[in-house]
């Protein structure tokens, strides 16, 4: 791994956090505004606040673990259509060489496919070209089939065609769906409500009403982060390109189409 890529992953690690930090900000610049110019005291306790605490929390976890049954799915997708588009050269070689035919012939075709799925991952591709691009894959098994490959190989291969689709048109729900709307909006108000009050909460010391609405706020809007983002583990396509730390791992995909293209 270059340095570059080090880095890279570094910031990736940490650029919630840093997405969060402004709502740091903002709640204490609110509390600072309210306290030194307008002169408006603490008027709530922790205490009182308990009730809001605890209904975010709630809804944040509510949504984390949704977000997470999806999100541990989609970490095997990528492996899984890698396998497929390997898999598919190396039977439609095979074939091809049992009966002393050119193997070379389907080379390309096999590599354009693999490099507009990848495409599609990376953001260079749309689904659009993705999908269009797809049909070459059984249209080359009817070709093979007409070469006069094994029937035994041309079954393999439609069994391989049908996994690679049922997986892309599987990903291709998680990156288009997001997970309960109606929860997103009450999640939303929840934490707003919840930034809100923490500018206004007094605390038994000064140091600490500082510190306390500082690491709550940041945690929370951390959270809410948390959630939009794992909500979709294939945006690697996002921030000009550069994806964030809870994308799944594609490099599969990636060394497979690499290989292909070989």
């Amino acid at each position: 791994m270059t340095g570059s890529s080090k880095y890279q992953n570094i910031v990736n690690r940490f650029r919630l956090v840093l997405a969060a930090l402004p709502a740091v900000a903002a709640v204490l610049i609110l509390r600072y505004v309210l306290q030194e110019i307008f002169d408006i005291g603490e008027v709530a306790t922790f205490g009182e606040i308990g009730s809001v605490i605890t209904g975010v929390t709630l809804i944040l976890g509510f949504m984390l673990g949704g977000v997470l049954t999806d999100y541990k799915e989609s970490e095997k997708l990528p492996a899984t259509v890698a396998v497929a588009m390997s898999g598919f050269r190396t039977t439609a070689r095979s074939g091809l060489l049992v009966k002393d035919l050119d193997a070379s012939m389907i080379d390309s075709r096999i590599a354009n496919v693999a490099n507009v799925i990848a495409g599609w991952f990376t953001g260079s591709h749309t689904e659009e070209q993705m999908w269009a691009a797809l049909p070459d894959f059984p249209a080359l098994i009817v070709d093979l089939e007409k070469a006069g490959i094994a029937s035994h190989y041309v079954g393999r291969l439609m069994v391989l065609n049908g996994e690679l689709n049922a997986t892309l048109n599987r990903i291709a729900v998680v990156r288009n769906t997001s997970f309960v709307q109606s929860g997103y909006v009450l999640m939303t108000l929840l934490v707003l409500v919840l930034q809100g009050s923490l500018a206004i909460v007094s605390f038994p010391s000064s140091i600490m009403s500082w510190i306390a609405p500082s690491v709550l706020s940041l945690a929370y809007a951390y959270l809410w982060l948390l959630v939009r983002d794992l909500d979709n583990p294939f945006g690697h396509s996002e921030n000009d390109g550069k994806g964030c730390g809870a994308d799944v791992d594609i490099s599969p995909i990636l060394l497979a189409a690499r290989a292909l293209n070989s």
